[in-house]
C-alpha cells in the first residue's frame, strides 16, 4: 500500500491554475505550489477542534493545527479532498461542508493554495493515529492567545486571522452577470462556481430593463459590490453602477456591450473598473467600446488582449484570485 510520500498531488501555479502532478515527496523537496483542503470543525458552542500533529509529519511536526485536511490529490476537487480527509483524520462523514474562502500561503518550506471549509460536529472523533496525536475544542480567541506560547502551523494562524475577519458582518457581495443568450450556468458561470463558490451566478431574463430590476432586487441591502459583467452583463453592470454608484465597489467588464442600443456615457463614474476585451472581437469591437468606456469611467484599466469576443484564450488565465481576493 503506497505511503503518504508516494501520493500524487495536484501542482498549480501562483494563480492556482493546474500545471501538472507530482509525488508528494518531490512537491515537498522542491517546494512546489500545490493545493490543500482545510476543514474547521465547530461544535455547538462555536469552538473549533484544535488538533496536535504527530511528530513524524513531513511538515510542521508536533505543531498545533487548526483544521483537518491535507493535500489535494491529482485531479481531485477541493470538495472531494475535504470529504476524504475529514473521514480519514477524524472519522467524520455525512456532514455539510460550508465554503469559507480560498487562501494562499508561502514560507521557506511550503507554498499552498488552500480552500477553507467549516462543518459542525460535537464529537467524539476517531483520530487517525498516523496524523493526529490528540486534540480539543477551543475558541478562536483562546487559540490566538495560545499561539504566543505554543507552536502553531503558520498557515493555520493566518487562516484564524482571516476567519475572524471573514466572520465579521459585511454587506458586500460578488455577482457574475452573464451575456444576453447565456446563463449563470454557462462556461464562465461554471468556472466561478468551481473556483469561487462565494460568487453569485444568477440567471437573468428579458430586456435590459427587466434584468436591471432583477439585479436591483438581488442587491437589496448590499453595498461594496463587485460586479463581473460579460458582454450584455457588462452593459448591465455599467447601467447598475450608473444608477447606484454608492453601492458598487468595483466593476470587472469582460467585452462589455457598451455599443448596444441607446447606451450613452453618463457623467463619469468614480467606480474602479477593469475592462478586458479582445482585439479580434467583432461583437463588441474595441474600437467602439473602449472610447465609450473611457467616457464613462474615470478610474479605468484597459486590457486589450489578442483574443475574440468570448475571451477564449484570456478568461481562465486571468489572475482571478488576485483580482477577487486581494
Amino acid at each position: 500500500m503506497p505511503g503518504k510520500h508516494d501520493e500524487i498531488v495536484q501542482i498549480v501555479d501562483r494563480h492556482n491554475r493546474k500545471t501538472g502532478h507530482q509525488p508528494r515527496s518531490l512537491m515537498r523537496a522542491e517546494r512546489l505550489t500545490h493545493r490543500a483542503s482545510y476543514i474547521l470543525v465547530f461544535n455547538d458552542q462555536e469552538e473549533f477542534f484544535l488538533q496536535k500533529r504527530t511528530d513524524d509529519k513531513d511538515i510542521y511536526p508536533g505543531f498545533w493545527d487548526v483544521a483537518a485536511g491535507g493535500v489535494v490529490l491529482a485531479e481531485e476537487s477541493y470538495e472531494a479532498s475535504a470529504v476524504r480527509e475529514l473521514a480519514e483524520e477524524l472519522g467524520v462523514s455525512r456532514v455539510r461542508l460550508q465554503f469559507l474562502f480560498d487562501h494562499y500561503y508561502a514560507d521557506a518550506g511550503n507554498r499552498v493554495w488552500g480552500r477553507i471549509f467549516a462543518c459542525r460536529h460535537n464529537g467524539p472523533f476517531v483520530l487517525q493515529e498516523s496524523e493526529i496525536a490528540g486534540g480539543r475544542f477551543i475558541s478562536v480567541a483562546e487559540a490566538l492567545r495560545l499561539k504566543d506560547t505554543e507552536p502553531f502551523t503558520p498557515d493555520g494562524v493566518e487562516i484564524l486571522y482571516k476567519l475572524e475577519k471573514h466572520r465579521q458582518p459585511t454587506a458586500g457581495g460578488i455577482f457574475f452577470l452573464h451575456g444576453l443568450d447565456s446563463s449563470g450556468q454557462g462556461t464562465k458561470g461554471r468556472f466561478f462556481q468551481e473556483h469561487f463558490p462565494h460568487i453569485s451566478c444568477p440567471d437573468f431574463h428579458g430586456t435590459l430593463a427587466d434584468r436591471l430590476l432583477q439585479l436591483t432586487d438581488l442587491c437589496q441591502g448590499l453595498s461594496n459590490l463587485t460586479l463581473i459583467g460579460s458582454s450584455f452583463g457588462g452593459l448591465m453592470a455599467t447601467c447598475y453602477a450608473t444608477r447606484f454608484p454608492e453601492k458598487v465597489g468595483r466593476l470587472i467588464l469582460l467585452a462589455p456591450a457598451l455599443n448596444f442600443g441607446e447606451f450613452q456615457p453618463p457623467e463619469k463614474l468614480q467606480v474602479p473598473t477593469l475592462l478586458v476585451i479582445g482585439k479580434e472581437d467583432t461583437v463588441t469591437p474595441p474600437a467602439r467600446v473602449i472610447p465609450l468606456a473611457q467616457q464613462t469611467f474615470s478610474c479605468l484599466e484597459i486590457r486589450n488582449e489578442e483574443d475574440d469576443h468570448m475571451l477564449h484564450k484570456t478568461f481562465a488565465a486571468m489572475a482571478w484570485h488576485e483580482l477577487l481576493l486581494g
